[in-house]
C-alpha cells in the first residue's frame, strides 16, 4: 500500500489534510481517496500525522502494509527526523519516501529569467489594479464586451495552484488591447509597456512556455500514472 499526502486550502481559506492510496487487488492496481480531513489548528508534523494515525486505527489498517508515501518537499512532511515521514516510519520501518513528480515540476518552473520575471510582476501588478478594484473591475468588463472581446474579466495568480500562471498569462495576452486601451484610460505608466513589441513579445514567450508547462503537468496526473511513467514524459519534456 502506497500513500500520497497532501495540504489543500479550499476557497473558504479551510485547510485540509488529503491522503490517496494505492494498492493491489489481485492482479490490478487500485487508487482512491483514502480520506479528507479537516485540519482544525496548526499544520505541524504531530498534528497532521495524528490525523493519519487515527484514520489508520478507526479503519483497522496494518501499518506494516504501509510500503511507502509521496509527498511534497515541505519541512513537516519530509523532513528527516521531525517530519510525517519520520513519524510514519517509526509504524513502518521498511516504508519509502517518495519526492512527487509533480511538485518538483512545479518548484522548477518557478525559476524564470531576471528580464521574465519582470515582464511577470507587472503583468501581476496590472491584474491587481484592475481585479481588486470592483469598480475599475466593472468599467473593464464593460470595455471588453464593447470591444467585442472574447472574455470579459482576467483572472487571478495563484502560486499554489499548478495550472493558475499559464491561465493567467494566457488571458492576459488575450486581451492585451484592451488592458492597453483601459491603462491609457487610467493615465498609468503601465500602459506603455503594453504598447511596446519586445515587451509583448516576451510575454507572448512566457503564455508559450507555461502552455507547455501545464500540457506537462497534466501529462503527470491522472490514475495508473507511476513514477517511471512521469520521470520519461519528464525527460522527453527537457529534451524536446
Amino acid at each position: 500500500m502506497l500513500k500520497m499526502l497532501d495540504e489543500a486550502t479550499d476557497s473558504n481559506k479551510d485547510a485540509h489534510f488529503i491522503a490517496y492510496v494505492r494498492f493491489w487487488d489481485g492482479m490490478s492496481a487500485v487508487e482512491e481517496l483514502l480520506f479528507c480531513k479537516p485540519i482544525k489548528l496548526k499544520a505541524t508534523a504531530i498534528a497532521l500525522f495524528d490525523i493519519l494515525n487515527n484514520f489508520i486505527n478507526e479503519a483497522n489498517i496494518e501499518w506494516k502494509n504501509c510500503v511507502g508515501i509521496c509527498t511534497d518537499g515541505a519541512r513537516t512532511v519530509s523532513g528527516r527526523f521531525k517530519s510525517i515521514q519520520a513519524l510514519v516510519k517509526q509504524k513502518s520501518p521498511l516504508c519509502i519516501w517518495t519526492h512527487c513528480m509533480i511538485h518538483r515540476e512545479a518548484l522548477a518552473s518557478k525559476e524564470i529569467s531576471p528580464g521574465l520575471n519582470i515582464v511577470l510582476m507587472i503583468v501581476v501588478t496590472v491584474v491587481i489594479y484592475i481585479k481588486m478594484r470592483p469598480l475599475k473591475s466593472r468599467i473593464f468588463s464593460g470595455l471588453c464586451k464593447d470591444m467585442g472581446a472574447v472574455h470579459s474579466s482576467l483572472l487571478f495568480y495563484c502560486e499554489a495552484r499548478w495550472l493558475s500562471r499559464g491561465k493567467f498569462l494566457q488571458r492576459v495576452y488575450e486581451l492585451r488591447n484592451e488592458i492597453t486601451i483601459f491603462l491609457e484610460e487610467e493615465n498609468l505608466p503601465e500602459a506603455e509597456k503594453f504598447r511596446d513589441s519586445l515587451f509583448l513579445m516576451k510575454l507572448s514567450y512566457l503564455v508559450d512556455i507555461f502552455e507547455k508547462l501545464n500540457a506537462l503537468n497534466l501529462q503527470l496526473q491522472g490514475s495508473n500514472v507511476h513514477m517511471f511513467d512521469t520521470s520519461d514524459k519528464i525527460n522527453d519534456f527537457v529534451e524536446n
